[in-house]
């Protein structure tokens, strides 16, 4: 009962911390044993943050420890015991975050020889992982992300899912859920299990929680897709859309119990083609995401390397814009080597947009005068 209290409180107190919000910055930041730190500690303010310092020194380190403070596994998507710093066995993160004047602090942890998922606290007291983000939104443009379109259709899900669970609170638990559910039912496939109940079951929490995926992407992307009309000229006007069988199926019925019927008959209808591939063909998880050039009319994955990473900025600046319209406080932004790529044009154009935001942004580089065309409200903080 105590631990049903205390959940009880956390909830109470996310739902308390974002009343009337309009701002959200980490103030402070404090690493133990995290990647090639064993010990870091910075204040920093409200304002474009650039981290400076040769490659190898740890400015994505520090990003990917802020990307930690929502669910999964950071920007760079790698395992929990390879952020264990060399030869210790737990890490740790502890972040002061700035709400409305308010401060709270949020830390994670993992022991890779106890922990088979980190740790969550806020104020001391433990949290789900996904409960962060009903905390704050984290909105990351990373090299990793460079060939986003041309990679797999699941690299794309991934991106706009995490974009969604920004601002549907509940995304990334329902994303979990379902593809546990998935799981299942593939497992009914290989083990040659043909319980026609069991495989009912499964189907309609299949639907309830697809529907929901569903219905996130596209009131997300809805809102995206308005923003991106009002972008600057300088990065491209992009349009985004999810497109997939059920996606074609949504805009067809779009009544929601005719939707979900038609989504479990062909559930059912599927199951002896599932049965020889062994995997669920239908549903979300088969989605992929489309986005075009507006001005060229081209894919994103037919346009040059400039283009699509100027395409990536616009989406992102997008998001940031949304959520800051949408949601009642601040996103924090992590560019990871985005400057270096850019020509004084778009440097200039980015500097100002991201001015314009008034956000906290944390920005990696290896030469100060990528940053010059901020303002004096811009930090540089140099690595050694």
């Amino acid at each position: 009962m105590q631990s049903d209290d205390k959940s009880l409180n956390s909830v109470i107190k996310l739902q308390e911390i974002n009343k009337n919000c309009d701002s959200c910055y980490i103030s402070e930041l404090g690493l133990t044993n995290f990647r090639n730190y064993r010990q870091y500690r910075n204040k920093f303010s409200n304002n474009p943050i650039a981290i400076i310092g040769k490659n190898g020194v740890g400015k994505t380190n520090i990003l990917e420890a802020i990307s930690i403070l929502q669910p999964g596994r950071g920007i760079r998507s790698s395992r929990l015991q390879d952020m264990v710093n060399n030869d210790q066995e737990v890490f740790g993160i502890s972040a002061t975050l700035n709400k409305h004047a308010e401060e709270h602090i949020v830390g994670t942890s993992y022991n890779q020889n106890l922990d088979k998922i980190r740790k969550v606290k806020l104020d001391g007291d433990y949290i789900s992982p996904l409960s962060l983000t009903k905390l704050l939104g984290i909105v990351s443009l990373t090299p990793l992300m460079d060939k986003i379109f041309i990679e797999s259709p699941s690299s794309r899900r991934k991106f706009i899912d995490k974009i969604t669970w920004i601002f549907e609170n509940k995304h990334a638990s329902d994303i979990r859920s379902y593809e546990k559910l998935i799981r299942e039912r593939n497992n009914l496939f290989k083990n040659n299990i043909t319980d026609k109940k069991w495989f009912k079951n499964l189907e309609d929490q299949i639907v309830k929680f697809g529907i929901k995926i569903l219905f996130n992407r596209n009131k997300v992307l809805s809102f995206l897709r308005e923003e991106m009309k009002l972008c600057s000229n300088i990065f491209p006007k992009a349009s985004v859309k999810v497109v997939g069988d059920l996606e074609e199926n949504y805009f067809i019925v779009k009544e929601l119990d005719a939707l979900s019927e038609n989504y479990r008959k062909i559930l059912y209808d599927s199951r002896i083609k599932d049965y020889h591939k062994r995997a669920t063909s239908y549903g979300p998880h088969r989605s992929d995401i489309e986005v075009f050039y507006k001005d060229k009319g081209l894919l994103a994955s037919l346009c040059s390397t400039g283009e699509q990473k100027s395409i990536l900025i616009s989406i992102i600046l997008a998001v940031c814009k949304t959520f800051k319209k949408h949601i009642s406080y601040s996103p924090i932004l992590l560019l990871d080597e985005v400057f270096a790529h850019l020509d004084i044009e778009k440097k200039r154009a980015l500097s100002f947009e991201i001015e314009k935001l008034k956000i906290q942004v944390f920005m990696t580089g290896t030469d100060e005068s990528d940053f010059m065309t901020f303002e004096k409200k811009s930090c540089i903080i140099k690595l050694d």
